[in-house]
């Protein structure tokens, strides 16, 4: 693509600004070198140097996650993998095990194949979109691609698109080591219908949806919150991926047990990778509980607020950014005698009960830093 762009780059508008911007930049990096020279290499030497290995993770708890790499033949699937684990000596007697097939190429081992081509295409979309903006050009004239993520308007990305993430998750699968039961998957895209939202809008008659970075969101989205579970009586998990100001993806979260629960936020970490986000919002209904004297003075509660007696319904909404701010507001929820329901006004709350939830999430950034993205 850059060597076409290259040879006609006497008939694109300010091809050396927005050209040089991205030869000195973005066509530095690690995955867009080894982009052009695997390409070189394709064409006229030989096919990628490809290992494939498989990393097994076993998460016992949000705070407890311990990684394995092992070597399996490169054509065995993964329902093979988890078999053969299952049948070996030595696995802990609770928790969850993840295995994900990872194909690498030894001229860049730091990148998983997938990712690495991700990325590129990210750059090189960014690129284009540069070029066309700078012509003049706010749509691309070619015809429609045959893949649904992908169209004509040139749209601003920070990260993979959607089917590059869900395609990714393909390539792992997750069991409970108690019983062995595989775990079906904790993701679901949610793509928004213009006319499904304007009934929606019309039937909850909701506030505006609010501006700013995560943060500045938290009350906004609370309000808006409230008006859905006061007319269902019930409101879903979903969490919001920010960069900046701008919304990148909305995730419906679902989970039927804490194994389930934790999987989904690993998979939601795994997201803020693909997109680039650098912040996060979760909705949600929770469970709430008042600790015991001996828990106060140990500053620990040794029985989660879904298993007490005790327990209050409350619904949340936390935000979480890359550079530690972070804000949470909850409200008590109320049911009445006839099936309705009352959400007491919103209070600012600490964050450490959410916290835990978003520790996939932080340990992701902390990964990314690492490797400078």
């Amino acid at each position: 693509m850059t060597s076409l762009l290259l040879k006609h780059k006497s008939s694109l508008p300010k091809f050396h600004e927005w050209f040089t911007e991205y030869d000195g930049g973005a066509a530095k990096t690690d995955v867009m070198l080894w982009a052009k020279k695997s390409r070189n290499r394709i064409v006229h030497d030989s096919d990628l140097d490809l290992n494939s290995s498989c990393h097994v993770t076993w998460i016992r708890d949000w705070y407890t996650q311990l990684e394995a790499k092992a070597t399996f033949p490169p054509r065995m699937s993964v329902s093979e993998i988890i078999k053969a684990i299952r049948n070996s000596q030595g696995l802990p007697p609770f928790g969850t095990i993840t295995i994900k097939r990872r194909w690498v190429d030894k001229a860049l081992n730091s990148w998983e194949v997938l990712d690495a081509a991700a990325a590129s295409y990210m750059h090189l979309s960014d690129l284009l979109r540069v070029g066309h903006s700078a012509a003049g050009v706010g749509l691309c004239t070619l015809e429609e691609s045959y893949t649904d993520c992908v169209d004509t308007t040139l749209p601003e990305i920070s990260g993979n698109l959607s089917c590059m993430h869900f395609a990714q998750a393909e390539l792992a699968s997750h069991f409970s080591v108690p019983d062995g039961a595989i775990l079906d998957s904790t993701q679901e895209e949610y793509e928004i219908d213009c006319e499904q939202a304007k009934a929606s809008h019309e039937r909850y008659e909701p506030p505006e949806f609010p501006d700013g970075d995560a943060i500045e969101r938290v009350p906004g989205l609370m309000a808006i919150a409230c008006k859905v579970m006061e007319k269902d009586g019930v409101h879903g998990t979903f969490a919001f991926c920010f960069k900046g100001e701008s919304l990148l993806t909305i995730q419906a979260m679902q989970f039927d047990s804490q194994r389930t629960k934790i999987l989904s936020f690993e998979n939601l970490g795994n997201l803020v990778e693909s997109a680039r986000a650098d912040s996060v919002i979760v909705i949600g209904e929770m469970w709430m509980g008042l600790p015991t004297e001996i828990e106060k003075k140990l500053g620990k509660f040794f029985i989660p607020a879904r298993d007490r007696l005790d327990r209050v319904e409350g619904l949340s909404v936390y935000a979480l950014a890359r550079d530690g701010r972070h804000a949470e507001l909850m409200c008590f929820v109320e049911r009445g005698s006839n099936g309705e329901t009352r959400c007491s006004e919103p209070i600012e709350v600490d964050f450490t009960g959410a916290m835990n939830t978003m520790i996939p999430v932080q340990r992701k950034w902390k990964d990314m830093e690492s490797r400078g993205l």
